[in-house]
């Protein structure tokens, strides 16, 4: 081939690859703006980034004129646009691209990123939107050394949503194969107990490169839809079969306090008490707590009605302990119990106390969801790869004993009365 002709040649491809990557980056570009129209999913702010670090990457390769046909192949984008197909089909979704601690025989443990939570918990979807045809070669030995298969991501998940129970559940794990997957390799997982999603192919229908995902394969990610879905926190997130709650001492002050029993329109000396007042009128506990305790047997230990007992006698106005006894008489008393799950897995120190970590290890041992306003020792505890089934509410004080130094306000009700006889007059 002559050199001009060659020179030509190069400089066509160089620029249909070009165009490609342009096109490419306004693809990625409509991915994070459909991605940040996403709301109440956790993780989705990491997502944006990710994509955007790819848009990023390719608009500097199209402007550098050194395009490779391997940063078209090699690009993300592809995987991310398959992910955000999924999470938009996905029913009650909760979160992207969450971390779970795995712990391994030997002691070690290692990360695994789930790509989307959903089913309010009780699902894990991994997408993989590789080639159908490199993943069977994978699975059966034929790639590099060292080469993990999909066969291996699969034992890992399963152990890993086994390690981690949502309300006493293990997770479903979902594996969504975006292009499609071979039916002898979907057969295997499914035999291992992942749930296969995606187009399953005969071995003469795989393609040789990434075909590009439809709206089909979209449809087939999960097997229904759901609009709207709860916010976490809510009432409905707490059903599980056993009907059961452990209730901790913040949980039990709360019911009682006289706060959250129509007497939040105080000003008092205590700064923090004027905070809960406030909070108290903007967000009422007692109606949340109400419908949660309706129809579910109530469990504490006897570390926590010790110290519940102990406060309220101490603290306590007269209407606060007789809600107190009110409540004493639904509520089951139990020993300190020791869960296997997390007795060797967490450190005392911290936002971990002695009397919390017994609360929350009789919640588990129990199968119990744990109500609590004790959001540090959750965090604490997840930081360190325990996860516990609770319910979190805002924290309330018993305040009846206090309401003899604090000032009577004038609630809006009254204001508007006032202002109306004085405009009238």
């Amino acid at each position: 081939m002559p050199v001009g002709l060659k020179k030509l040649y190069v400089m066509a491809h160089e620029e249909a690859l070009i165009k490609l990557l342009e096109r490419k980056v306004v693809d990625g570009e409509k991915l994070m703006e459909t991605v940040s129209k996403i709301n109440n999913v956790n993780g989705v702010q990491k997502l944006q980034k990710k994509v955007k670090q790819e848009v990023c990457f390719l608009l500097k390769v199209a402007k550098s004129k050194e395009a490779r046909k391997e940063h078209l192949l090699c690009t993300n984008l592809h995987h991310f646009q398959a992910l955000v197909s999924c999470l938009i089909a996905s029913c009650d979704p909760l979160a992207v691209l969450q971390g779970f601690a795995l712990t391994k025989p030997d002691g070690s443990s290692r990360r695994i990123c789930v790509d989307i939570v959903t089913e309010k918990g009780q699902q894990w979807i991994k997408v993989i939107a590789r080639n159908p045809k490199a993943l069977s070669q994978l699975s059966m030995g034929e790639g590099e050394f060292g080469q993990r298969s999909i066969i291996d991501h699969a034992v890992e998940y399963l152990e890993c949503a086994h390690q981690h129970p949502h309300l006493f559940k293990t997770p479903k794990v979902v594996f969504h194969f975006a292009c499609g997957i071979e039916k002898a390799l979907a057969d295997r997982l499914a035999l291992l107990g992942i749930i296969v999603s995606g187009r399953r192919l005969d071995m003469c229908d795989l393609p040789l490169q990434d075909p590009q995902s439809d709206d089909g394969v979209v449809r087939t990610c999960v097997s229904n839809s759901c609009a709207g879905g709860s916010r976490p926190g809510s009432v409905t997130d707490c059903y599980h079969e056993d009907r059961r709650l452990n209730l901790d001492v913040t949980a039990m002050l709360a019911f009682v306090s006289a706060l959250t029993n129509g007497r939040c329109n105080s000003e008092f000396k205590e700064p923090i008490l004027n905070q809960q007042a406030e909070w108290e009128r903007a967000r009422p506990v007692k109606p949340v707590l109400d419908r949660l305790f309706e129809g579910k047997s109530l469990f504490c230990c006897a570390s926590a009605m010790k110290d519940f007992k102990s406060i309220v006698s101490t603290l306590g106005g007269p209407g606060e302990v007789c809600r107190a006894n009110e409540l004493l008489v639904r509520v089951t008393v139990v020993p300190n119990m020791v869960s296997p799950r997390t007795e060797r897995r967490l450190k005392l120190g911290g936002k971990i106390k002695q009397r919390s970590l017994a609360v929350f290890n009789t919640g588990d041992a129990l199968r119990a969801v744990t109500v609590s306003a004790n959001e540090g020792f959750v965090r604490a505890a997840k930081c360190q790869g325990v996860e516990f089934a609770v319910f979190i509410h805002e924290s309330r004080a018993l305040t009846e004993g206090k309401e003899h130094g604090a000032k009577a306000e004038i609630c809006d009700s009254k204001v508007e009365q006032l202002d109306a006889k004085v405009d009238s007059s």
